[in-house]
């Protein structure tokens, strides 16, 4: 959902940069999770305010701006179970890791291993058999099919955009 940034004042307060194309989550408080080296971590935001529209959030327990520096860099989780659904032909990043991605013929083309977002669109890395990484735009235009439950994706990637000199 985001990403903690830097301590707020005195009080334990942390910025959180959001993550999420949806803000009105972070209008809520309530309990929220962590990755720590010893594994998962519940947390309880007591408080949310909005400063020059970035949410700072208060965490239960975490007393002051000592506290709150080692979350830095650290990411807000929810259960899956908490997620909004999408509408249609709208997914979550997790669920197309791992799809297989094929090209309109059915060839192979490798798996999507990453989704880097950019302010005009999503950049799908998929990975090739022999493990070259490939930056596909995920736009319409271009995206056939999305099949989560099969984890299938069809594409019809623009000429070139696949063949490299150094591959047979």
């Amino acid at each position: 959902m985001g990403q903690f940034g830097r301590p707020r004042g005195v009080s334990g307060e942390i910025y959180l940069n959001p993550i999420s194309d949806n803000p009105e989550r972070f209008k809520n408080k309530g309990t929220f999770w962590i990755e720590s080296g010893a594994g998962w971590k519940e947390i309880k935001i007591t408080a949310i305010r909005f400063i020059s529209g970035r949410p700072a959030v208060k965490i239960d327990g975490v007393e002051g701006s000592d506290e709150a520096r080692p979350l830095t860099n650290s990411y807000l989780y929810i259960k899956g179970t908490e997620l909004a659904e999408l509408p249609d032909g709208k997914y979550y990043h997790f669920e197309l890791i791992g799809c297989r991605v094929v090209d309109t013929d059915g060839k192979e083309l490798g798996q999507l291993t990453a989704v880097e977002t950019y302010p005009a669109n999503d950049v799908w890395v998929i990975e090739t058999e022999k493990g070259k990484q490939n930056q596909f735009p995920a736009v319409k235009q271009f995206v056939r099919s999305v099949d989560i439950v099969n984890k299938l994706i069809e594409i019809n990637p623009p000429e070139g955009i696949f063949d490299s000199p150094d591959e047979d």
